[in-house]
């Protein structure tokens, strides 16, 4: 049985019943947790979860059913990273939108590397895809995983410059990872597979795609995200908001110079007043080397397992 997958079709059933409130999702799943073994089907202790969550049975089995059903119809292998893996990071369950699973379809040792987090605009300008390369190009350099969100935009540049080349990408979905927005992504997703690379996201197969779920994938990128480099976007853009949600205590940021003095970028000046680097050419890429604490552990070696679709 796929590790973890009674717990995750608990904590999927816990958000419909909650009504997508992440909050309270993740307090009842921890209540449950301190009470049931969740690796039984919910509906083996639904009577007793019942007068925990307040909510009747015969609506917390139903809910089940529907959810099960989804992952039963998911034909492609993928893997369910926990709070106990490796791979996952507290930070996860500590923001407004707690999120207890990450599910990966991939090349999964891919998150024991080093990852430069590209961040940009849907709609680049010339300068902006020039960038976007040149991070390309420093990932490879210094055999970084290119870890981006799977959007148009510079951070698709980006990952097709590094997949190009045969580099390590790790593309971040606002969907379980093997369903595409669009044919355009769809593409270059089956091109991250094919080269080896990683799709993953906190959205589990019942999850319905929603224009709010890339708040919640901005909040876990910015969990899992060390080295950051904005390339370019306007103010209050969504590059802005992943940025935004980077701990900079933690991380290194790098913003790029190139969009300074420009109308509607005044956002990058602020930013670099309140302690984000500056990025003027290929050698401030060297910025991103200086040292800052890990809490992730060395992965063990069945941490590292999972078959490609």
């Amino acid at each position: 049985m796929l590790k973890s997958i009674e717990a995750s079709l608990t904590h999927e059933t816990l958000l419909e019943l909650s009504g997508y409130d992440y909050k309270k999702a993740y307090d009842w799943f921890r209540a449950l947790r301190g009470r049931f073994d969740l690796d039984s089907p919910l509906p083996a202790y639904s009577n007793r979860a019942s007068s925990v969550l307040g909510v009747k049975e015969e609506d917390i089995n139903l809910h089940w059913r529907g959810v099960r059903a989804a992952y039963d119809r998911v034909r492609a292998p993928y893997e369910i990273i926990d709070e106990k893996s490796v791979f996952f990071s507290p930070s996860l369950t500590s923001s407004e939108f707690p999120v207890p699973f990450l599910y990966a379809v991939g090349n999964l040792s891919l998150l024991s590397k080093q990852r430069l987090t590209v961040l940009g605009t849907l709609a680049p300008s010339e300068r902006g895809g020039e960038l976007a390369a040149e991070a390309a190009d420093f990932a490879l350099e210094r055999k970084f995983a290119l870890f981006c969100p799977l959007m148009v935009g510079v951070s698709s540049l980006a990952m097709a410059e590094m997949l190009k080349r045969s580099g390590n990408v790790i593309a971040f979905s606002s969907q379980f990872p093997t369903k595409a927005p669009n044919e355009q992504l769809k593409a270059q997703m089956m091109d991250i597979m094919r080269k080896g690379g990683l799709i993953i996201g906190p959205f589990g197969p019942a999850a319905k795609m929603e224009k709010w779920h890339q708040v919640i994938r901005n909040r876990a990128i910015g969990a899992l995200s060390d080295k950051v480099f904005l390339v370019e976007e306007k103010d209050g853009g969504p590059a802005w908001r992943i940025f935004d949600s980077v701990d900079p205590s933690s991380s290194i940021r790098l913003i790029s110079s190139h969009m300074m003095n420009r109308t509607g970028y005044s956002f990058v000046l602020e930013h670099m007043n309140s302690g984000a680097m500056q990025y003027d050419g290929k050698k401030d890429f060297k910025k991103l080397l200086t040292p800052r604490p890990r809490t992730v552990r060395p992965a063990r070696p069945d941490d590292l397992t999972l078959d490609l679709f």
